[in-house]
C-alpha cells in the first residue's frame, strides 16, 4: 500500500509534498504519521529524479494505513521549500484500503452481481425494483397466447394464425379510403364498373342512365349536350 507522488517542475529546484485529507480538512503530519489541524511537520521532501528523470519529482509515501488514509480523496500539494513553501502544484489522489487505487470497486468488496436481490435494497432503489419485478425467467413470459398480457405464461401455437392462411380483406376494409369527398374506395368502384359493364339507356336524348354492372339499379344519371359532353352527373352510390 503506497501513496504515489509524481510531479514535473523545472530542475534544480527544492521541492516538498503536503497531503490533505478532504473528507475533514485535516493535514498529514510527517512527524507522527497522522493527520492533524495543525501538524508539526506539514512538509516533507520531494526528490528529483537523475539521469533522463531530471525534472521528474517523485516519491512514494508507503506507510498510508487504511485508518488514517480513509476511502476517498486527498489533495497533494506541491510546496518550494526555498521560498517559504510557496504552493507550486496541486494533485488530486483517491485513496481505497490505504492505496492510490484509480478504480473503486463495489462498497462490500464482491462483485455486485453477485448480489441478492432484492435483498437488503430500500424499497425504491434499483435493487428492490429489479429483484421485485423480474421474479421469473423472462422466457416464461415472451410468448402470448391471446390472454392478458401480465397473465401470458401459454406458448404460442403455429397454424392458420401463424401462417397467414384462411384471411380476406371485407368490405369494411375499403371504406375507410377516401377517394373523394364523401366517396370511399368501395363506393367508387360501382360506378367504374357501371361505365364500364352497365347497360345504358337514352344515348343521343341528351338525359343518360347507367345501370350498375350486374345489377339493374341505375348508378350514374347524366345530362348531355348534342356533342355528348356531360353537363350535370348524379350518382347513386350504395350505402
Amino acid at each position: 500500500m503506497a501513496l504515489r507522488i509524481r510531479f514535473q517542475y523545472e530542475s534544480g529546484l527544492s521541492l516538498g509534498y503536503s497531503i490533505e485529507r478532504l473528507a475533514d480538512g485535516l493535514f498529514y503530519d510527517f512527524s507522527t504519521s497522522s493527520f492533524a489541524s495543525t501538524p508539526a511537520t506539514l512538509v516533507a521532501s520531494l526528490p528529483e529524479g537523475v539521469g533522463a528523470f531530471q525534472g521528474s519529482y517523485r516519491t512514494a509515501l508507503t506507510s498510508t494505513p487504511p485508518a488514517q488514509f480513509s476511502n476517498g480523496d486527498f489533495g497533494v500539494t506541491i510546496h518550494n521549500m526555498a521560498a517559504s513553501n510557496l504552493v507550486v502544484g496541486e494533485l488530486a489522489v483517491a485513496m481505497y484500503n490505504g492505496d492510490d487505487a484509480t478504480v473503486f470497486p463495489s462498497s462490500s468488496g464482491i462483485d455486485p452481481w453477485m448480489a441478492t436481490v432484492p435483498g437488503t435494497y430500500p424499497a425504491g432503489s434499483a435493487g428492490a425494483i429489479l429483484g421485485g419485478n423480474l421474479d421469473v425467467p423472462v422466457s416464461s413470459r415472451s410468448t402470448f397466447a391471446g390472454g392478458v398480457v401480465a397473465g401470458v405464461t401459454a406458448p404460442v401455437t403455429v397454424g392458420v394464425n401463424a401462417d397467414k392462411n384462411g384471411y380476406s380483406l371485407a368490405a369494411g376494409g375499403l371504406d375507410s379510403i377516401a377517394v373523394e369527398t364523401g366517396v370511399n374506395a368501395r363506393q367508387a368502384l360501382s360506378p367504374i364498373l357501371a361505365a364500364s359493364a352497365g347497360v345504358l339507356l337514352g344515348a343521343g336524348t341528351g338525359s343518360i342512365t347507367i345501370k350498375g354492372g350486374n345489377v339493374t339499379t341505375t348508378r350514374v344519371t347524366a345530362t348531355t349536350d348534342d356533342s355528348g359532353n356531360r353537363l350535370a352527373v348524379t350518382l347513386n352510390l350504395p350505402s
